[in-house]
């Protein structure tokens, strides 16, 4: 009987310990964020398009370019008035090619100010609300703040 108890207790405590390693990484598959954003960063994966949406989780298509865009508040380029500071998520499903695939992100046109960028190996940011962008040592909140992009090599200040 005793060995029957301490067995039960073992597998117990496996168990128990299985879910709590476990449970982080199921939580980041299963959780409801991003769920939009990551079925279609499936389905246009490698198109090689950064695309900025107007609610969270990539809804709303502000719009969707394969180069750069230093102003979103003009009538010219993929991204036009009224897309000027009105992003909430992001989808970057640029291609690896010549290693320009993060997407830089300014506060203004031009581009200048504060900036963020998406690396290509991020694939989206469903909630800007909760990234900022940062010049020096000013931080300002992401969210509804983007007026310009360009393609990169690098990648400053890196939204998640």
């Amino acid at each position: 009987m005793h060995k029957i108890r301490v067995l039960v207790a073992a597998t117990a405590v496996s168990a128990a310990a299985g879910a709590l390693l476990a449970g982080p990484a199921q939580a980041a598959q299963d959780g409801v964020t991003g769920v939009h954003c990551d079925s279609l960063y499936r389905s246009y994966s490698g198109d090689g398009y950064v695309r900025a949406y107007d609610a969270v989780d990539c809804y709303e298509q502000l719009g969707a370019a394969q180069g750069d865009d230093t102003n979103w508040n003009d009538v010219s380029g993929p991204f036009r008035s009224p897309s000027n500071d009105k992003a909430t998520s992001l989808l970057n499903t640029g291609t690896y090619s010549g290693g320009v695939n993060n997407v830089q992100f300014w506060e203004n046109a031009g581009p200048g100010g504060h900036t963020g960028c998406l690396r290509w190996g991020e694939l989206y940011v469903d909630d800007l609300r909760d990234n900022a962008l940062v010049l020096g040592s000013s931080v300002i909140n992401a969210n509804n703040k983007i007026s310009a992009h360009r393609w990169s090599s690098g990648c400053t200040n890196p939204l998640t």
